[in-house]
């Protein structure tokens, strides 16, 4: 087996369960930190740190020290972008990037697509997928036309992938009243949203590895909580499921029509009720890292050994993995009880109870960033408050003593 130094861009949740696998691989791995790291750099699977400016706000500032970072370390021979950011970056910086190592993402075509939610939502409907009716809007006279065909409730969202409408990812409108109280103007940030009818039920993810349009693996996760009440955001419980029917046919077109290479995540709403499916978003990376690895799906060691033109052995039956999984993100599921109950949205006992549920999960589910035989990250998080200045203090001093590169560890 060739052995790799692969870099991670990202330093979010998704960035832990990758550094795990590919380490115990036998692979080394650097990574990138930010003030905003769930403590990365504490992890016994990161064997190089270094400092850099957040990636979040979508700024240049963090290329100087990760272009200084892979010319003194020329062992580095693959970088993994590991979230959102991390992507963006990636594909602003890819003609330098790809110059200097392998990069384990998708094509640029396939970022530009699935960027657009819209040019998503079409191609959905020319694959046939599940999916619900859908208006593209660009003014307030757009909505009323479209609340008019579509009717309530709906939901209302930015075309663009990972951007924000009125400081949330959707709004849920369930009448007019909620309209008009929660989209009181066209936000002019956007030029354009997406209206959908919507459908109340959990989002299913399918985490899957895929290599020239033919799926290596795939798993099906139900989002049974996530850090908002009302079911949008990030999942902070879910659990392997049985393959849903329409939802494995959907996944199989969209990854043979895109010609899709490495991971991805596609994401669908499934209607308890009815049955009914509707597609969400691609997702062109890592998601839920931590129960998909869990669930059987190698993804991480794929990527690479993709990137590298190394054999890769496709599972016989590629949705054959294992089902009841569960996952948890304690700290996103604390943080909104606590929210809730600050704000008089849940009741002492409604609190008590979730609360309770919350603990009963920690104690039992695969973590988000939390391993048995890697607990210093998340003593990090927990403590962080205590932390953190000591920790900024040690960065702005070796800042201050190490010219171009900023070594952490």
């Amino acid at each position: 087996m060739t052995r790799h130094t692969i870099l991670l861009i990202g330093d979010a949740r998704m960035a832990f369960p990758v550094a795990r696998a590919l380490s115990r691989a036998g692979h080394k791995v650097h990574a990138g930190v930010s003030i905003y790291s769930n403590y990365l750099e504490w992890s016994r699977y990161v064997d190089k740190s270094f400092w850099h400016a957040p990636l979040e706000p979508g700024t240049d500032e963090p290329f100087a020290p990760i272009r200084d970072w892979l010319l003194a370390h020329p062992e580095i021979d693959s970088i993994q972008p590991v979230n959102e950011a991390g992507i963006r970056f990636v594909t602003r910086h890819r003609d330098f990037l790809e110059t200097q190592a392998k990069l384990i993402l998708p094509s640029r075509e396939i970022i530009a697509a699935a960027t657009d939610k819209t040019n998503m939502f079409d191609l959905c409907s020319r694959i046939n997928g599940p999916l619900a009716a859908y208006k593209k809007i660009t003014n307030m006279a757009d909505i009323q036309d479209a609340i008019a065909e579509i009717g309530y409730p709906f939901i209302i969202k930015p075309s663009i992938v990972d951007a924000y409408i009125f400081g949330r990812k959707a709004l849920i409108l369930k009448d007019k009243a909620a309209f008009e109280a929660r989209f009181p103007h066209w936000p002019t940030e956007h030029p354009e949203l997406v209206l959908q009818k919507y459908l109340s039920g959990p989002r299913h993810s399918v985490i899957y590895s895929a290599q020239a349009g033919k799926i290596l693996g795939a798993v099906e996760i139900c989002a049974a909580r996530t850090h908002e009440n009302d079911g949008t955001g990030y999942t902070t419980y879910g659990i392997t499921v049985k393959p849903n029917p329409i939802i494995k046919a959907s996944v199989e077109a969209f990854v043979k029509e895109m010609n899709y290479s490495y991971t991805g995540c596609l994401q669908y709403i499934v209607e308890p009720g009815t049955g009914e499916v509707t597609f969400m978003e691609l997702n062109p990376r890592v998601s839920l890292a931590r129960i998909s690895e869990c669930a059987g799906l190698t993804h991480s060691v794929w990527g690479l050994n993709i990137a590298h033109g190394e054999p890769v052995a496709a599972l016989s039956d590629p949705w054959n993995l294992k089902i009841g999984v569960e996952y948890t993100w304690t700290k996103g599921e604390l943080t909104m009880l606590g929210s809730l109950l600050k704000n008089r949205k849940i009741s002492a006992w409604e609190f008590t109870t979730r609360l309770a549920r919350a603990f009963w999960d920690a104690a039992r589910c695969h973590h988000a960033i939390f391993d048995p035989l890697d607990p210093l990250p998340t003593l990090g998080v927990y403590g962080n408050k205590i932390i953190a200045p000591i920790r900024e203090k040690r960065r702005q001093a070796k800042r201050g003593t190490m010219p171009g590169i900023a070594p952490v560890k």
